[in-house]
This record gives structure tokens, sequence and C-alpha cells, in this order.
């Protein structure tokens, strides 16, 4: 299994793992998207390869006093074989690099899965609610 950054023409493959994790895709999302996330910090997307296939994502942001993590997923078949949980490693520690002091993660209060995940690697879930406003004309 390959650990390593984002890149661009690795969109169609990030895309049918964050499909089959159940993540929810947002304007953001689109290659126009991702490619100025890119522009931003590359070294805090990364995806997890095995034998050239892509099997797992982590889209780390820092937004210069907080680190974020986002769109964590990985396919049905490699769930329970820390492939999640080294990404998570591997993005921390690319933060720590660039002077990240903490890091939080964005959950859907119905994702148990992911709650219980971050839970285990260290993360105290905050009862927060998140307020939205889209910015694009007919999208919520």
């Amino acid at each position: 299994m390959k650990f390593r950054t984002f890149d661009l023409s690795d969109y169609p493959g990030v895309l049918k793992v964050w499909s089959k994790a159940g993540l929810e895709f947002r304007p953001g999302d689109s290659e126009g998207g991702i490619r100025v996330k890119i522009q931003r910090d590359p070294e805090l997307f990364l995806v997890a390869e095995d034998q050239g296939r892509i099997v797992g994502s982590v889209m780390g942001a820092w937004d210069g006093r907080r680190g974020w993590i986002y769109h964590l997923g990985v396919l049905p078949g490699y769930r329970r074989k820390r492939v999640a949980t080294r990404l998570v490693r591997e993005v921390e520690s690319r933060m720590r690099e660039k002077g990240v002091l903490k890091v939080n993660a964005l959950i859907f209060g119905w994702n148990d899965a992911s709650i219980g995940f971050f839970s285990k690697n260290g993360y105290t879930v905050a009862d927060m609610k998140e307020a939205q406003k889209s910015l694009v004309a007919g999208k919520s």
C-alpha cells in the first residue's frame, strides 16, 4: 500500500472512493473546485493506493489558524485495515510540519462510524453546530 499526495489525474478514482464511502458532494468537490484547493496546500490532500488503484483518500486543509480534515473515505473492502488511520496520521504529520497547532474534522452528526473513528484516534467530538451559506446561486 502506498500513501502519497493527490494529483489531479487521481480525481476520477477519488470520486469513486468518495461515492462508495457515502460522502456527500458539494460544489467545491468539482474538478475545478479541487484544482483551486490543491493550489493552496496540495501536500495535505492524500490518497492511498493499492497496486495502482486508489482505495482511500483524505483532504486536509489549513486556514492559517486551524487544520481541517475533510472527505476521509476508504473503499468498503479496505476498511478495518488501518488505511483511514494511516491517512489521518500522515495528514496530521504534514500539518505539524506546516506549524498547525490544532486540527478539526468535520463530521455529520448522523455519521456514527466517523464519530467512532475520530474518537478512537484521539479527537474530542464536540457538540457544535455548523452554519452554512452557499455563495453559489441555487446551491445549498
